[in-house]
């Protein structure tokens, strides 16, 4: 059967937008199907704006906590009217160089309009059918709303209308956490907002390592403008008769208590963009975490994909692109390949940030038993963070009884360039000792940290090395002093 295109992808996104970029390339008759701005949330919504607005906010804490240091520089006067301007230059920055415009002149065709599957190979857009080989889904996902009494009746942001602000409040409720609500709650809070942030779960990020969850809490809490409540339950929202939201609250243990603020944001996590597909025609299966896909990104039904937030499981930019390559390639290639998820790294961007790879503590235990070993370097023992006045965090390597690395928990400056290293030594399946051999740049994070860990990974290889023990024991001008060493690193 003769088909309009090689392949057709549903949404404009990173996912959407790398996926017909991909198969472009090899020479296939593509086509996006867009119902709104290409770019999708990453772009316009949320990674792009989210970090923009934290590193300006990051610059005002930094100039304002040098003035406190007792290095004098000028007083900082923030207009908060300018904030939003300047975070839409930014985005328009940002869309210039991914060039989405570009797309049209390189033969891929962009259809506006919202895509209803009619069957396994075809969607009816505007009233007119367009057939397909292949499909990727690339719809993405959507700010999840709780159902908390009197949330629909007042007015509240998401992580994606937020930044639609024309000036930065004087105060903000958070609902959520997670990674969003720490970031944006952290951002408004540098800003000069009075954020409150309620978790119901007893502790915030909860896919990261517990420990370092906890201490990254106490640091937060210590944060001008910043309260987080765990442990709570947003209960009732009312709206006060002189403008403001009043939220009423209720902890684990029953204690009930109200806080009022200017506006309120909702960054509880997203729902998978599947609504109006009509996927029931395509013979797609879903659940409400979106829709399901096997290794190789393929649908229930075989000429479909999807990538992306909806399909998950994991809902991350990178993640989005990863998934996007290989559907495509998997689409128009005759040898497939299997995704792998073991190897993503996440990072949470607080102050100090939080990123990590592969198995908590908890995990690697529950797992391997007692042939995991955790070695923790505290910033403490980082020069590069003495020099710059802030030795806050906590770095943990978890290894195999083979020196290999299955998980690494950083919280630290700089933790997202950090965790670069560690991901691709996890990958390659190599020891963290191999990193003791190669010189890194002094000082830095990178050599006061990573080097330093692969330091004391080595110096614990050669100590439980039967070979190397009997020489220090009893070979004449040896002893064993390599604790002292370890301690020293």
């Amino acid at each position: 059967m003769k088909y309009q295109y090689d392949l057709v992808v549903i949404g404009g996104g990173l996912a959407g937008f790398t996926a017909a970029v991909f198969a472009n390339g090899l020479g296939k008759k593509v086509a996006i199907v867009e119902k709104g701005k290409l770019g999708g949330a990453c772009t316009w919504n949320a990674c792009v704006p989210s970090k923009a607005l934290l590193q300006l906010g990051l610059r005002i804490r930094q100039l304002n906590n040098y003035n406190r240091s007792g290095t004098k520089l000028s007083s900082v006067n923030l207009q908060t009217e300018n904030v939003m301007p300047y975070l839409h230059s930014v985005l328009e920055n940002i869309s210039r160089i991914d060039d989405f415009a570009s797309l049209v002149n390189t033969g891929i065709d962009i259809l506006n309009g919202e895509a209803v599957f009619n069957g396994r190979h075809q969607v009816s857009l505007n009233g007119q059918l367009i057939s397909a080989k292949h499909f990727i889904i690339a719809t993405g996902s959507s700010p999840a709303i709780p159902p908390v009494e009197g949330l629909s009746d007042i007015p509240y942001y998401t992580n994606e209308t937020v930044f639609d602000i024309k000036a930065i409040p004087s105060s903000m409720i958070v609902l959520g956490g997670g990674p969003a609500g720490i970031e944006l709650g952290l951002a408004f809070a540098w800003l000069g907002c009075k954020v409150d942030i309620i978790e119901m779960a007893d502790r915030i990020l909860p896919k990261d390592d517990t420990e370092l969850s906890a201490l990254l809490l106490e640091y937060l809490n210590a944060e001008e403008n910043l309260n987080i409540h765990i442990s709570t339950k947003a209960v009732r929202f009312q709206s006060q008769t002189d403008g403001s939201l009043k939220l009423e609250m209720q902890t684990r243990e029953g204690k009930i208590s109200e806080i009022s603020s200017e506006t309120v944001l909702v960054a509880v996590g997203r729902r998978a963009n599947v609504a109006g597909l009509a996927l029931e025609k395509a013979g797609v299966k879903y659940t409400p975490r979106g829709i399901s896909i096997n290794n190789r990104l393929q649908t229930s039904s075989s000429n479909i994909f999807a990538a992306g937030d909806v399909a998950g499981p994991i809902q991350l930019g990178m993640m989005a692109e990863k998934q996007a390559i290989l559907a495509a390639s998997n689409a128009c290639l005759p040898f497939k390949q299997n995704i792998r998820y073991e190897d993503v790294a996440w990072v949470t961007y607080s102050e100090p940030q939080m990123a990590h790879i592969g198995l908590t503590e908890d995990e690697a235990r529950r797992k391997y038993g007692n042939n995991v070993r955790v070695i923790r370097y505290p910033l403490t023992k980082v020069r590069r963070a003495v020099m710059d006045h802030d030795t806050r965090g906590l770095c943990k390597f978890i290894l195999d009884k083979n020196d290999r690395l299955i998980g690494a928990h950083l919280l630290c400056s700089h933790a997202e360039n950090l965790v670069h290293e560690l991901q691709i030594v996890k990958c390659l399946n190599k020891p963290l000792s191999k990193l003791h051999t190669i010189p890194h740049i002094y000082p830095t994070y990178e050599e006061g940290i990573i080097k330093r860990a692969a330091d004391v990974s080595y110096t614990i290889k050669m100590q439980r090395n039967p070979f190397v023990r009997l020489v220090l024991r009893y070979w004449p001008g040896y002893k064993d002093r390599l604790d002292t060493v370890i301690s020293r690193l």
